[in-house]
């Protein structure tokens, strides 16, 4: 198991999780769309040189594809 940060984002339609976590040199970020039964789907997969922009590309991502409303 690897040790990162999960973010989560509670979106009208949709939950929203964002793994990030660092895999040699390079910082990844998983994101996953959880169903209301508990299941989750991956639905982009994201890579960058550093934490901070990794997470901001996250959270254009998810702004992109379920804004707040």
């Amino acid at each position: 198991m690897k040790t990162g940060r999960l973010l989560k984002f509670h979106r009208p339609g949709a939950d929203v999780h964002a793994y990030l976590y660092q895999e040699g040199d390079e910082m990844l970020a998983v994101i996953y769309l959880m169903s209301s039964a508990g299941a989750r789907h991956p639905a982009h997969r994201i890579t960058g040189l550093t934490a901070d922009a990794v997470e901001a590309e996250v959270r254009a991502w998810v702004e992109s594809h379920y804004p707040r409303d």
